[in-house]
């Protein structure tokens, strides 16, 4: 840099204007190096990945699932930067059930330029974790849309009808049904197919058996089919327990012949309530009911029962309550 420093002071006092010139390109070049070799920081965030947790466990919840990382490098260096390549790891192997623990946060990096450094806005996260349980779990399509007119839906179907939750305690036991994405039925005259999946971010924590559904519509012309409204009763219930059907109100379809009008006093819709045995079901739990699934059974005054060609819903929730002196 001397030698440099003292070609240019010699090259100005001759007023040797190539020299200038190559002085001039030097400081250029020089100016450049220094640009390039400047350091900038960028911020991530990305995803708290758990690792090591026990499988008798599940996390029911977290002081924050995404850990903001700080890049720092030249600026040559962050232009490469993919930020798949940060992951920000947190190890559960020492968590116990039941109980809030908070643990630190490690950068793990690949394909990162050595230059490059990457730190921690928030080093630690709070983590609670519960002992995992099962859960079968009907599940619901979601019909969107309506078809023209002229046409009714008389059936619905998903398959597998049922899918089987993992989780913390908390997340799943009030989680009856769980439902699909949309299925939309705008301008549909026939029946259709879908593949879908489930509506994922309304459960948390919760993990399924199945991402994969297929929705079955069943779409008719409304001529010659009568549509009838009905709640669902409840028979053949056993003494000293209650029973509360949910959402009992089912559509009933009927294939109409010569002519004939059937109105709701004609069809009666229920659930049988001996097909279980309350005191076998309860046990020795001290909870005060539970909630079971039963199919609908439809029944018509004068209907030939090959003429009810449908029930939608074809299951109900029912809710049974032990009574004080059980």
């Amino acid at each position: 840099m001397i030698n440099i420093k003292e070609k240019l002071v010699a090259a100005v006092r001759e007023k040797d204007f190539l020299a200038k010139g190559v002085c001039l390109l030097l400081a250029v070049i020089l100016w450049a190096f220094i640009i390039t070799g400047k350091t900038e920081k960028l911020r991530y965030k990305v995803p708290v990945i758990l690792k090591n947790l026990p499988s008798t466990l599940a996390v029911s919840s977290m002081s924050d699932r995404f850990a903001t990382v700080v890049v720092e490098g030249g600026k040559e260096s962050l232009k490469s930067i993919n930020v798949k390549g940060i992951r920000a790891i947190v190890d559960l192997e020492d968590a116990v059930a039941g109980e809030t623990g908070v643990y630190r946060v490690q950068v793990e990096k690949q394909q990162v330029p050595e230059d490059v450094s990457i730190s921690l806005v928030n080093s630690e996260v709070s983590v609670t974790v519960e002992k995992k349980e099962y859960k079968w779990i009907r599940v619901v399509p979601v019909i969107t849309g309506a078809v023209p007119v002229g046409k009714i839906i008389i059936d619905r179907v998903v398959i597998p009808e049922r899918v089987m939750v993992s989780g913390p305690k908390s997340a799943i036991n009030d989680i009856e049904t769980v439902e699909t994405d949309d299925v939309s039925v705008d301008n549909e005259t026939g029946d259709i197919h879908r593949q879908v999946g489930i509506r994922k971010d309304k459960y948390g924590d919760v993990v399924f058996s199945e991402k994969t559904f297929t929705v079955k519509v069943v779409i008719m012309d409304m001529r010659e089919l009568a549509v009838v409204n009905t709640q669902v009763g409840v028979r053949n219930g056993v003494g000293g327990y209650g029973y509360e059907v949910r959402d009992g109100e089912v559509e009933v379809f009927i294939r109409l012949k010569n002519n004939s009008a059937i109105n709701e006093a004609d069809v009666e819709a229920f659930v049988d309530a001996g097909r279980l045995n309350p005191a076998v079901l309860f046990g020795d739990d001290e909870r005060q009911f539970v909630v079971r699934e039963f199919t609908v059974i439809v029944r018509g005054k004068d209907v030939n029962p090959a003429d009810i060609i449908s029930v939608q819903p074809k299951k109900v929730m029912v809710k049974i309550t032990k009574k004080q002196n059980i």
